[in-house]
């Protein structure tokens, strides 16, 4: 079973090499998917605590994350790891941006999964078990939003 524990965004950068710093929330690293001179993996920390991750190298990032022993999960901040539903009185205070970052989560997910099948590759028991819990978090989230909209 893959582990699931949150990886802080400095512990994350710890496991890459030449990691510089450029800017508020941002850094550059050497992918460790390639033996590189210069660094093409871009690092970006949200204001919500999510890790972004882009190789201009190619490389995606269930790659980037499958080289150094990790799992996109584990980069999810815990506030964001929601998989419950809400009663109809945490409904009435259930906000549109907590719904769509829960949204954005989900489809995060959603587009990695897609993009490995669209590339011809299968996904594992714990990929498909974490699409389909993001499935489910994407309706929560849309009930809990319709909830409040309707005055429920």
């Amino acid at each position: 079973m893959t582990d699931f524990s949150y990886v802080p965004i400095d512990s994350f950068l710890a496991c890459l090499d030449g990691v510089k710093r450029t800017g508020q929330g941002k850094w550059i690293a050497k992918s460790p998917t390639r033996n590189e001179r210069t660094a093409s993996l871009s690092i970006r920390l949200t204001d919500d605590g999510r890790v972004l991750l882009h190789d201009f190298g190619g490389s995606d990032a269930a790659e980037i994350l499958a080289a150094l022993g990790l799992n996109w999960v584990q980069l999810i901040p815990p506030h964001l790891r929601t998989n419950r539903s809400y009663s109809p009185a945490e409904r009435q205070g259930h906000d549109a941006r907590a719904a769509l970052n829960t949204i954005s989560m989900a489809a995060s997910l959603t587009r990695i999964c897609a993009n490995r099948l669209a590339d011809g590759r299968p996904l594992a028991k714990d990929d498909r078990d974490q699409l389909r819990r993001a499935s489910h978090d994407i309706e929560t989230a849309l009930r809990a939003v319709q909830g409040v909209r309707h005055g429920r």
